[in-house]
């Protein structure tokens, strides 16, 4: 009887957890102020690797890039700004302390202003919401007391708030952190999740001639995004749309395992990005979309928009040839990519601020795939919601 009794307990809590859903209401975006064009960072790059072999190289790779602007933290990517100028063939390399001062002095405040940025977009005030909890994202810098404490302290967060950082995951690790956020508002209807990442990628640049640092060096850019994500009948209660966070799928690609990560040295944190990881991504994409859509109940056929981490103009290209999917169909990875290149975490919660942006029909099926280390992916399905 006991037995029986608790069986009914955890089925009972089972289809709570089924039928509740979670929903994104707000994202928000920050970039630095230095917002540089590509042929102004390559002039740039061409003169402190001061090497034509290497020059030719990156003519290459940002003729090819898809970018038109990136954002940096410093100034040094722009000839014409010398505010900062720790980098230059003049200087001497800076070592990985120096790096992590700069990300220490700026991460927190580019953070808030992706959140502030979100808050806009509610038309409330941070304080006002009542934040109940806080995640944090970023692998591009390390120190402790670490970035949530900043957050809980200069946002005048309660001292006693749940707070909880996803360091480390690469590209795609907006996608635990929301999982996380859908966690807790699944068994808390009156939960009110912050997520914010943010990352600093070009303070690991260095004039290093190798495949994996000249291609870091063409695509990647610093940016922050802020997500607020509440119950589905919070949100219905506030009359609050947004995308419905309709599940997750996680897969470990069997032989990535060396294509992406990085390295920690005593220069900087070292990119690892091996140029077949496009077609290495295409090879799996028809078998991801598959494991995924059947975990996720969504075809192809019932895909209405497709949110894809633009890691690169050639890791989209490969994805729509072997899905046979359109320019329209990634319009938003790529405009994304044009205009702030790879900025890691951040990246696919800009991809989906986009789609939030645009005219959206209620119940509107929307499919997002993210690449991280490993290869790792991670894939969610959303559901635009009145």
């Amino acid at each position: 009887m006991h037995e029986f009794l608790f069986f009914n307990l955890d089925f009972k809590q089972s289809l709570y957890l089924v039928l509740t859903m979670s929903r994104i209401i707000s994202i928000g975006t920050a970039v630095p102020q230095y917002g540089t064009a590509q042929n102004k960072i390559i002039d740039f790059m061409q003169m402190d690797y001061n090497d034509d072999t290497a020059s030719r190289k990156l003519k290459l790779l940002f003729h090819h890039s898809g970018i038109n602007t990136r954002y940096s933290v410093v100034s040094d990517f722009d000839s014409r700004k010398s505010e900062t100028n720790i980098f230059g063939a003049e200087k001497p390399v800076p070592n990985v302390e120096k790096r992590m001062k700069i990300f220490k002095d700026n991460a927190a405040s580019l953070a808030i202003e992706a959140i502030e940025n979100s808050f806009q977009k509610l038309n409330r005030t941070i304080g006002a919401f009542g934040i109940t909890h806080l995640i944090t994202v970023t692998c591009t810098g390390i120190y402790a007391p670490g970035l949530n404490t900043e957050l809980v302290e200069q946002l005048d967060l309660p001292n006693d708030i749940f707070h909880i950082s996803v360091n480390y995951m690469g590209c795609n690790a907006a996608f635990p952190a929301l999982k996380i956020a859908d966690m807790i508002t699944k068994t808390d209807e009156k939960a009110k999740v912050l997520v914010v990442c943010v990352e600093l990628c070009t303070l690991h640049f260095q004039p290093k001639d190798d495949d994996a640092n000249l291609l870091a060096n063409t695509i990647f850019g610093d940016g922050a995004a802020a997500v607020v994500v509440v119950s589905d009948a919070a949100a219905r209660h506030d009359q609050q749309r947004g995308l419905e966070i309709n599940g997750f799928y996680s897969i470990v690609l069997a032989g990535g395992k060396g294509f992406m990560g990085w390295n920690i040295n005593p220069v900087n944190f070292e990119m690892v990005l091996d140029p077949i990881i496009p077609d290495f991504i295409g090879d799996h994409v028809n078998e991801i979309v598959s494991k995924a859509g059947k975990k996720l109940n969504i075809s192809r056929s019932t895909i209405d928009k497709w949110a894809i981490h633009p890691g690169g103009k050639k890791i989209l290209d490969s994805i729509k040839k072997r899905l046979e999917l359109s320019d329209a169909d990634l319009q938003y990875s790529y405009k994304v990519l044009s205009e702030y290149g790879n900025m890691s975490s951040p990246t696919i919660l800009f991809v989906l601020k986009e789609i939030m942006q645009t005219d959206q029909k209620s119940d509107e099926a929307i499919f997002s795939i993210g690449f991280g280390p490993g290869i790792s992916i991670e894939a969610a399905k959303f559901i635009y919601a009145e």
